[in-house]
């Protein structure tokens, strides 16, 4: 018997067998039209995005029909979301010396994103949205802020109604981080299409997925033209009459066997999103009756995109506790996963901001600042919700979570 198993001694014999399935939603969904979109690619021998002996122009037709299905002007395809977050920064106006306030928890690239711009990163507090708390937020802008960086993490999307008030009434810009709420909502809106710039990645564990790459969204002709620039080696001579000052720039481009991929991937994305609401809303609905639990808040039920299902325990021994015999009744994600607790000290995965320190110098001696965000995150329970669960995965998660739930609550 594995020590897994053993932890299965509330109740015997581990709920299910084997572990749930992976946690790659596009990925898993690939299928013949990416095969052969691909395919047609090599056959052109054109896979850059500019020219080739038989150019398809694939990344201008993902970036055109990416920027219908979200509502705004310009999409910008890239490499990676690292690489869109970088360009949505300094195409927001982002300066050496400046001020950009990021969210406690997100991931590391937020924070070397500012560095690379030259600026500073700021953190602010999460609330139980486990987004920007909006009064933490303003508590934290100072007259060197120019940007807040609104992480829509976990597939959620922050209290953008509060964070676009303050932007306003303080003249901060607003860039959007939807690597991980692709496709998700705000009151209506597309997440991406409310801030100044939005982004996006399209990395192996995302919604939609090329293994690799990310797009830049934003309806303000300066940011994209400032983006488009940079990303492109801050070439000139591709992208004339802006009226935008060449600037130096990296090389960022997206090629034509990712745009391929990502126009057959955004066709799909309505259909893996509503697999995985259907799937989220029955778990939720089957364990609703455990009082001991407090479910993730949500700033706009309708625009969750259901990657996830969070609920908070009241102390962090008890979700430690319950996550060990989660796991214990094979009820974790194996691969493509995410931890089964957001905040553990024994878990480095990057995500929170005391994973941070070779970029935050001496952010141990603050903590207390922040104690809100360290108290919520380590409170609060991680489920994956694979589009690929079936019905008997959702029981045995139901089944489970009452059968850990009885034993430690």
């Amino acid at each position: 018997m594995t020590s897994r198993q053993k932890l299965a001694l509330y109740g015997g014999k581990p709920i299910r067998e084997t572990p749930l399935p992976p946690m790659y939603p596009g990925a898993t969904f690939i299928g013949e039209e990416e095969i052969r979109a691909v395919e047609k690619v090599l056959r052109s021998r054109s896979l850059f995005r500019f020219y080739g002996p038989d150019f398809l122009d694939l990344t201008r037709s993902f970036e055109k029909a990416f920027g219908e299905y979200l509502d705004v002007r310009y999409v910008l395809g890239l490499n990676a979301g690292a690489s869109a977050l970088h360009c949505a920064l300094l195409g927001v106006g982002v300066e050496p010396g400046d001020e950009v306030i990021i969210p406690a928890y997100g991931w590391v690239s937020c924070p070397c994103a500012v560095v690379s711009c030259g600026a500073k990163p700021v953190l602010a507090n999460v609330d139980e949205s486990l987004t920007l708390d909006p009064q933490d937020l303003e508590d934290r802008i100072s007259d060197r802020t120019k940007a807040i960086v609104a992480v829509h993490m976990r597939g959620v999307g922050c209290d953008m109604d509060s964070i676009m008030k303050t932007s306003r009434e303080y003249g901060i810009k607003v860039v959007e981080d939807c690597a991980q709420a692709a496709g998700g909502t705000y009151r209506g809106k597309k997440l991406g299409a409310i801030g100044d710039a939005g982004i996006f990645s399209f990395q192996l564990n995302k919604i939609i997925s090329a293994g690799e790459g990310g797009a830049l969204a934003t309806s303000t002709p300066v940011v994209y033209d400032r983006a488009w620039l940079f990303h492109d080696g801050g070439a000139p001579y591709r992208k004339r009459g802006t009226g935008v000052e060449a600037i130096p720039g990296v090389n960022y481009r997206m090629t034509e066997v990712t745009a391929a991929i990502m126009i057959e991937q955004l066709k799909k994305i309505e259909k893996i999103i509503g697999m995985m609401r259907k799937r989220k809303e029955a778990i939720k609905k089957g364990i609703s009756d455990i009082g001991a639990i407090e479910f993730r808040r949500l700033p706009d039920y309708e625009g969750d995109t259901a990657i996830c299902l969070v609920f908070y325990l009241q102390t962090a021994q008890k979700a430690q506790q319950f996550e060990r015999a989660l796991c214990a009744e094979n009820i974790y994600t194996i691969s493509g996963g995410y931890p089964s607790i957001i905040y553990s000290p024994d878990n480095f995965d990057g995500h929170v901001f005391v994973q941070w320190k070779h970029i935050f110098r001496g952010i141990d001696r603050v903590l207390r600042k922040y104690s809100r965000s360290l108290d919520i995150m380590s409170r609060a329970v991680h489920l994956d919700i694979s589009p690929l669960l079936s019905d008997d995965d959702i029981n045995s998660i139901i089944e489970g979570v009452h059968k850990v739930a009885n034993a430690v609550l």
